[in-house]
């Protein structure tokens, strides 16, 4: 294959890697659960000036549970800052300013933001995101393999049409092995969505079971007191 077509296929496949990275990116910050990614989405203004997260705060998953972040200000005048950038990034957070457990130093805080469940609501609304952003990197994909075979036939014009066809499958396989892993990132997105309606439905349940159990304890108790009681008392 001709150095040109090669420098081509690569640059196809850097900008079709770039788009699925991007996709990927993209997925992370629909937060289902407290991963590190969606704390890349934003930066924290201070005195005028913008600084990634990673600047000005030590952040990292509460123990035990994979729905809350703990982030930690280097300093306590960031902790305000912080919090605004981050109910401007993220709005469906729940946001609460806790004091570092067995601290002296009572100004010594850091903030607890805990992801929202994953109700009928929230789950289709996530759904609907995963699949809008699915149709844009598609979509993307398919700009780009249009644009570098227009430039394969051009580079290409007067070859051989075994070379042609040689180089048009070269870059046919760069695409579908990009849009299987786009595919893979939305299959996984949409199966951590399921994953959390579900144990939200079955924690709803549970609530359920437990409030019908104590209730039907209350009247039982209630029915033998009244057996108990005396005629006329």
């Amino acid at each position: 294959m001709r150095v040109s077509i090669i420098r081509l296929m690569e640059g196809a496949k850097k900008r079709m890697s770039g788009y699925a990275a991007l996709l990927n990116y993209r997925y992370q910050n629909l937060s289902v659960k407290a991963r590190p990614e969606a704390l890349l989405s934003f930066s924290i203004s201070d005195d005028g000036a913008e600084a990634p997260i990673e600047d000005v705060a030590n952040a990292c998953n509460a123990p035990g549970r994979d729905d809350q972040f703990e982030i930690y200000p280097l300093s306590p005048g960031l902790l305000m800052p912080i919090v605004k950038s981050l109910n401007k990034a993220h709005p469906e957070y729940k946001i609460e300013i806790k004091t570092v457990e067995g601290s002296e130093d009572e100004d010594e805080k850091f903030i607890l933001a805990t992801m929202p469940p994953v109700d009928k609501a929230r789950h289709d609304v996530l759904m609907e995101a995963v699949g809008i952003l699915s149709d844009w990197c598609n979509g993307k994909m398919e700009a780009t393999f249009t644009f570098f075979t227009a430039l394969i036939q051009q580079k290409l014009m007067n070859a051989d049409a075994d070379e042609l066809d040689e180089a048009k499958d070269a870059l046919q396989d760069i695409k579908d092995k990009h849009d299987d892993l786009c595919k893979q990132f939305r299959a996984d997105k949409e199966q951590e969505i399921e994953d959390a309606y579900q144990q939200f439905q079955a924690e709803l349940e549970e609530k359920k079971a437990k409030l019908e159990e104590d209730e039907a304890a209350h009247n039982l108790q209630a029915g033998l007191q009244m057996k108990m009681t005396p005629d006329g008392e």
